[in-house]
């Protein structure tokens, strides 16, 4: 294993336990959040803490970001006690947010400013996939960080995709997005118009979760609709924010995307449900679905 320090800067759902897992690798780890409770929980683990993001930056080689938004990562990076002002010259910052691809473009121009390498690493897999260890990680950088990033990166992924330059693995995410949105749409409708229809739901999800329709969302989403249980794996606010991110791209390149539209208006009428929905698990769309239909796809 390489003798590599890592800083781990945002310990969310998906962040503390990928900062678990490079801990129990054998890494040292340093951890900054503005969360105490989550940054306690981790230095139960074995991690260390500071407190600012520059602190974790001057005492680490590579420096690993898991924020929620364009804004947050600006922030941790070029704000006020954020990573830039402790950067040592030879380090790599790797963002694994879901991001504007612009806005790694810059962070990347900056940081690369300093004699530090820029690597975009966005994650698909959702909480389980962040606490087995077997996330789908999408990588944008050029040859030599990613070689560096890699080991790093293979702790936290079962499958690591170098896409292209900076840019390239937030691009892949958002799209990769607009497939788990629509497929999910399609096991929401599915779902309702089922069980309108009179079908025994759990005969049905037996009957079609190895055919033609399987996917992700089916498979994993699919029981959570059954039993009504809308906890988090992924929050409806954070799917909204990656369409809102795909409708951007979008129009900056001229692609038609009206699936995606549509499907961020359901969502929009799910978070204005209560007062609580924008935390919800993203399987929430199946409610959208519901009030229109009057009726409830549960098994």
């Amino acid at each position: 294993m390489s003798n590599e320090r890592i800083g781990f800067v945002g310990l969310g759902m998906m962040g503390l336990p990928m900062a678990r897992n490079l801990v129990e690798a054998g890494y040292a780890v340093t951890v900054f959040d503005l969360n105490e409770a989550t940054v306690n929980s981790a230095k139960e683990f074995g991690a260390s803490s500071t407190d600012s993001a520059a602190e974790t930056a001057a005492q680490s080689d590579i420096i690993i970001t898991m924020v929620p938004d364009s804004h947050h990562v600006e922030a941790v990076i070029i704000g006020q006690n954020g990573i830039l002002e402790g950067l040592k010259a030879g380090s790599v910052v790797i963002d694994m947010s879901t991001i504007d691809p612009e806005m790694g473009k810059k962070m990347a121009k900056l940081i690369e400013a300093q004699g530090s390498n820029f690597v975009d690493a966005p994650v698909t897999g959702g909480v389980i996939g962040a606490e087995a260890g077997t996330l789908s990680i999408l990588v944008g950088g050029n040859a030599e960080a990613f070689e560096r990033a890699l080991p790093v990166l293979n702790v936290l992924g079962g499958n690591v995709s170098h896409m292209g330059p900076v840019g390239s693995g937030h691009t892949t995410k958002i799209a990769n997005q607009i497939i788990g949105a629509a497929a999910l749409a399609g096991v929401a409708e599915a779902f309702v118009l089922a069980k309108k229809s009179g079908l025994d739901m759990q005969a049905f999800f037996n009957a079609v979760k190895d055919g033609a329709g399987r996917s992700w969302a089916l498979e994993t989403l699919g029981p959570k609709i059954l039993d009504g249980d809308f906890s988090p794996g992924f929050m409806v606010k954070h799917m909204q924010k990656d369409l809102r991110l795909a409708d951007q791209l979008a129009a900056k390149t001229g692609t038609s995307i009206p699936i995606s539209g549509l499907i961020a208006q359901l969502y929009r009428s799910v978070q204005a449900s209560s007062s609580d929905a924008d935390s919800q698990g993203h399987q929430a769309l199946v409610q959208a679905i519901e009030l229109l239909s009057n009726e409830q796809a549960r098994g």
